[in-house]
This record gives C-alpha cells, sequence and structure tokens, in this order.
C-alpha cells in the first residue's frame, strides 16, 4: 500500500496545534515571512533568529489595532501627536529626561504618589494615554492562555507612528520590570525609532548606543539621580549593601536591577554586585513562573487592563457612530460578546 500523505481534516488539526496557518501546507517552499520589527531589537538572541510563532501573530495583531487606531484618529480630523519624534536629533539623556518629564506632567518625586510597582505602572500608562499614545498589554496570545508570551523572547515592543503610537508590554514579565520596559519604550517614541525590547540585564557592552541611552533615560526617569544619591546616603550601606537595594526599589516602586544599575552609574557599587543583582532578580522571577500553577493565567480576569483605554473609548465611539462593527469589535479585542 502506498503512503497517500495525511487527509485535510490531518492537516487541519495540525494547523491549529501548531499555530502554523493552513495555507502554509499547500504552498511549494516554506513562507519567508517578513517581520520588519524584528530587525529593531535591542540585543541579537538565537530567539529572536527564528521568531516564535506566538511573537509574530502578537506584533501582527497589534499592527492591525494601530491600523485601526490610526485610521479612525485621521478620520476624525485628530493631529499628529508632537510627542512622537519630538526628541530624535537629541543627543543628551538630561535633555530627553526633561522633555519627557514636561511632556507627561511627571515630578521627580512622582513615585511617591503610587503604592507599588504594580500602580507605578498604571499611573505612567494612564499619562501615556493622556498624550494620545497606545499601550497594550498581555501574557498570551490572543485570548488562548496556552500561548503564554515568552519574557526570554522579549519584553516589550515599540511600533513608531505620528497619529497612533503603540507600546506593548509583555505581562509575562515582573511587575518591576514591566515598568522599565514601558518607559524604555516610551524613550522610543520620543526619539521616533521602533523597538523590540528583549534585554533582561540592562546591558552596555553588546548594544547601540540609543539603546544606552534609552535606558538611562528609562532610569532616570523612574529613580532621578538627586533624589537617589540622598536616599542611597541616607542609607546603612555597611549592614547589607543588597538589602538597601532593596529598599530603595522599594521607595521608588521599582525593581532592584533598576536600582542597582542606578546604584553602579553612580559609583557605589562594583560591577560584581551588580551582577549578583541581576542573577538574584531573573532567578527570583524563574522560581515565581515554576511555583504558579497556571502558566497562563486568567485571561477575563485581565481583560480589562489589557486593552489601552485611549483604544476602547475610540472603538465604542466608532460602534455608535456605525463606522464599526460589532463583529469588527469582537476581531480587534479578542471578545466574544457585547462588552460597554
Amino acid at each position: 500500500m502506498c503512503w497517500r500523505g495525511p487527509t485535510f481534516n490531518q492537516i487541519e488539526y495540525f494547523s491549529k496545534k501548531a499555530n502554523i496557518p493552513l495555507g502554509y501546507f499547500f504552498l511549494q517552499t516554506p513562507p519567508v515571512e517578513q517581520i520588519e520589527l524584528l530587525e529593531y531589537r535591542t540585543v541579537d538572541s538565537i530567539q529572536l533568529t527564528n521568531p516564535s510563532r506566538n511573537l509574530i501573530d502578537t506584533i501582527h495583531e497589534m499592527e492591525s489595532i494601530q491600523d485601526w487606531m490610526k485610521d479612525y484618529r485621521q478620520e476624525m480630523g485628530f493631529d499628529v501627536l508632537p510627542v512622537v519624534g519630538s526628541m530624535k536629533d537629541a543627543k543628551e539623556a538630561s535633555v530627553i529626561v526633561a522633555r519627557i518629564r514636561k511632556d507627561l506632567g511627571l515630578e521627580d518625586t512622582w513615585c511617591e504618589k503610587c503604592k507599588d510597582s504594580r500602580d507605578a505602572f498604571s499611573y505612567i500608562r494612564g499619562k501615556l494615554e493622556e498624550c494620545g499614545v497606545v499601550v497594550m498589554m498581555s501574557g498570551v496570545v490572543g485570548k488562548n492562555t496556552h500561548r503564554v508570551l515568552d519574557v526570554n523572547e522579549f519584553r516589550a515592543f515599540a511600533m513608531v507612528d505620528e497619529w497612533a503610537p503603540l507600546i506593548f508590554i509583555n505581562t509575562a514579565d515582573s511587575n518591576g520590570a514591566k515598568l522599565f520596559s514601558l518607559l524604555h519604550e516610551v524613550v522610543h517614541i520620543w526619539l521616533g525609532e521602533d523597538d523590540l525590547f528583549n534585554d533582561r540585564r540592562s546591558r552596555v557592552e553588546g548594544v547601540s548606543a540609543t539603546e544606552v541611552m534609552c535606558n538611562a533615560v528609562a532610569g532616570e526617569l523612574i529613580v532621578p539621580k538627586s533624589v537617589f544619591l540622598r536616599k542611597w546616603d541616607d542609607s546603612d550601606i555597611n549592614v547589607d549593601v543588597y538589602a538597601t537595594i532593596t529598599g530603595l526599589a522599594s521607595f521608588f516602586r521599582c525593581g532592584e536591577i533598576v536600582i542597582a544599575r542606578k546604584a553602579m552609574d553612580c559609583k557605589k557599587i562594583k560591577r560584581d554586585v551588580y551582577n549578583t543583582v541581576v542573577q538574584t532578580a531573573i532567578d527570583n522571577y524563574n522560581q515565581m513562573k515554576e511555583n504558579k500553577e497556571s502558566s497562563g493565567g486568567n485571561y477575563y480576569n485581565t481583560m480589562g487592563s489589557r486593552l489601552d483605554g485611549c483604544f476602547v473609548r475610540a472603538l465604542c465611539e466608532s460602534i455608535d457612530m456605525g463606522r464599526t462593527s460589532y463583529t469588527e469589535a469582537y476581531r480587534l479585542t479578542n471578545t466574544s460578546q457585547r462588552w460597554s
């Protein structure tokens, strides 16, 4: 008996299980998808040489949302957002920090208004919403909790557009890390450059000058140097430098890596201490992930935070105007029932 190959139903079943588009199985040669955003990855890596289907599908989903938001704002007569690319010619981190603080209305002590890193993230996200920057977030692809996004592959990405700049945050990351990723991508929006952020160690070696700049600006926005030095000098670092770093991370509502980086840049600690803090933070994160009973989380519990406020309001208004159908709204939001 000769082998006749798989049936259509078998191919369809495998397509769904492997998350590979069905049409790919009927091509003579495997397609090469051109994902322009991958060219802007922070650090070269094996993962992004061969990006996962989860990352590719997430990028495509965000492209659809950005395209919709751009069309909506153009048709409604919105002007381009002045913050996009406003710092494209800036060479000094301090200049960029000052402009972003002004645009977002951030004081040096803004963190004191927040109770923890999660609250700090929401605070910055709200400021970005006021500026018209779309911030989407999820830890899974669409609403499939079995397709978990890998933080080792990417932490966040920014897609620049003068009408609808979009930042996507991988919520599989820790709360402190998400805050840093958000502000890192904010800098890219102000510089007018796309980015795919996949650096977990805040590196200097092996990354571009732009990435070093973005890390420095994000770090200063979270932990202003003047405030940091005052707090550091008031601490008893002779007792335990790691305890000091943890305490300051709590004060600034951020992760220990951000504090350790600031301390190293200010010559308060040496590289080996910084490396230990980074590795400990990564180990603690990995342990936390292993201890979670469910790898994907509850999609519906996080639905409200997943979608950007600007986007949801625009979508609701567009539906009320008859410009967008409920079917299209369900597709864009990955929902299957009416929402308000």
